[in-house]
């Protein structure tokens, strides 16, 4: 438990080809659910459970994976509130897990790749300034995905859709972010492994740690 006081968030990146599932920690109902999914969304939902259970149990003790409850948006958390926020993403072969020990959080990722007609979905989804922003970087489609996995993470921070994604205001250079349905937004944004990450939180982030 000390390291809680030490990692305010943590973020694990994996590769369903070659991520291991721990079956030791996921109870019963975890697997029996498992069972009646399909192909990849199967082995989605088993590695991403299989990470927060070994989370749990290197930094709360937790022997198996707790009882989870489906919230607003189909987002899920722990029934018992003493267990820390999580949130979960999926682009291609790739999760991550982010799990915030103090506070509230959201994660998104993607893959990084050609996206068709991105400039177009930008002018629809992303503010003027955003957009303006986008263009004059020297990578837009880079700037593109930072712009969007940010909106998303805010998204997924408060439980809210994606069709709600144009009311997100990302301001990169002044490393801020507004929304009507919230009040505060700490971000980190990074790329790895060909990965585009962020993460957001209700709570200042003062340590990250992002294993993969």
């Amino acid at each position: 438990m000390n390291s809680c006081f030490l990692i305010m968030l943590i973020t694990q990146l994996a590769n369903l080809n070659h991520a291991i599932i721990d079956f030791s920690l996921l109870p019963e109902q975890i697997v029996d659910y498992a069972n009646k999914l399909h192909g990849q969304r199967k082995r989605q939902f088993l590695v991403c459970r299989s990470i927060l259970a070994q989370l749990l149990k290197q930094h709360y003790s937790v022997d198996i994976l707790p009882e989870m409850v489906i919230g607003d948006n189909s987002r899920p958390r722990f029934l018992d509130c003493s267990f820390p926020d999580f949130n979960i993403s999926h682009s291609g072969d790739w999760v991550a897990v982010a799990v915030a020990l103090s506070g509230k959080v959201g994660v998104d990722i993607e893959v990084d790749r050609p996206r068709k007609n991105y400039l177009n979905v930008a002018k629809h989804f992303f503010t003027d300034d955003e957009y303006q922003w986008m263009i004059n970087q020297k990578d837009t489609l880079l700037a593109f995905w930072q712009l969007w996995t940010l909106k998303e993470s805010a998204l997924k921070l408060y439980a809210k859709g994606v069709w709600q994604i144009k009311s997100v205001n990302v301001n990169v250079e002044n490393h801020s972010i507004c929304a009507p349905f919230g009040q505060h937004f700490y971000f980190h944004y990074q790329q790895l492994s060909g990965i585009h990450l962020a993460v957001n939180c209700d709570n200042p982030i003062t340590n990250i740690v992002v294993k993969s």
